[in-house]
């Protein structure tokens, strides 16, 4: 008897969580810019200036991602996110001393159908084109074109594609 009951109590505080889960998500979304359908949105997760963040249908982002949207991000249709990928919008200028008395702010846009891997770093300003790929640990701090895959500190292609 206690066992069916504690599998009972366990399987009503899974649906429970899932139920949470969904609230939270909802509320959350509604702080960004734009969210479009069947987006997927695994926490933790940490985004700054989340009215500036744009997100289109079928994009799926894992937990632990961090994204400062300050100066605009913008994310395509049919996107995946890895856990612990950084979107940064927001940089200082290195000609400014100290450099914490300026913040520039560089809009990043990334096209429909990319893959980030886990751990990716997009740096401010950078634009990812369609059906590319961002390998895992890649840190990417100029414009990548549309169906390669990028990987490396700093990312560079290592394969051309075409989907």
């Amino acid at each position: 008897m206690a066992n069916w009951f504690v599998t009972k109590l366990k399987n009503q505080l899974k649906k429970y969580n899932r139920f949470i889960n969904r609230i939270k998500v909802s509320r959350f979304k509604k702080t960004l810019q734009h969210c479009g359908a069947n987006t997927s949105i695994q926490f933790p997760v940490c985004f700054e200036g989340p009215e500036h963040i744009s997100i289109g249908n079928n994009v799926s982002i894992n937990a632990f991602v961090h994204m400062w949207g300050h100066g605009g991000i913008n994310i395509g249709n049919d996107c995946l996110i890895a856990s612990h990928a950084s979107i940064n919008s927001v940089t200082h200028n290195p000609d400014v001393s100290p450099y914490r008395n300026s913040i520039e702010t560089l809009a990043v846009n990334i096209g429909s159908n990319v893959w980030i891997g886990s751990h990716a770093v997009i740096l401010p300003g950078v634009t990812i084109g369609d059906n590319s790929i961002i390998g895992a640990g890649a840190v990417v701090n100029r414009d990548v074109p549309a169906n390669v895959t990028v990987a490396g500190v700093p990312a560079k292609i290592i394969k051309n594609h075409s989907v």
